[in-house]
């Protein structure tokens, strides 16, 4: 369970995103999750769907710690395809599905700048998605 300020600034985070078309929500519980649905994605070239769903899970302290990981459904075509895909970090069952954990780290070492949790969030998560799900193998 999320202490409130985490839970509050969320949820916030998560509001900005809707204002600007991309739905997402906050699934509060022993593990918190965000689900983005609809993700744009690249796949359209390659015979696959131009949107995906996506699981990022809440790290705890978060907002000081940074966001890390991302899921996409086991049966997601976009698994075999995006950086980190291959290397499963876990699985975990969310909304009536069951998600694989991607190796991806866009503020680790995956091209994104070191997190700052002054500028960075939920919010600012989802355009290293999108930019994951168009650099397609």
């Amino acid at each position: 369970m999320l202490p409130d300020p985490s839970r509050e600034r969320i949820e916030r985070e998560l509001a900005r995103l809707l204002e600007g078309g991309l739905n997402a929500q906050l699934f509060d519980g022993d593990r918190p999750l965000v689900l983005y649905r609809g993700v744009p994605a690249g796949g359209q070239p390659l015979g696959l769907p131009d949107a995906a769903d996506v699981v990022v899970p809440v790290p705890p302290g978060y907002p000081g710690s940074p966001i890390d990981l991302a899921a996409l459904p086991l049966d997601s075509p976009f698994l075999s395809r995006v950086k980190g895909g291959t290397n499963s970090q876990g699985t975990l069952t969310l909304d009536g599905r069951n998600w694989q954990l991607a190796s991806y780290h866009p503020h680790g070492n995956g091209g994104g700048p070191p997190w700052d949790q002054t500028r960075f969030g939920f919010h600012t998560y989802a355009d290293h998605l999108i930019s994951w799900l168009h650099k397609l193998n």
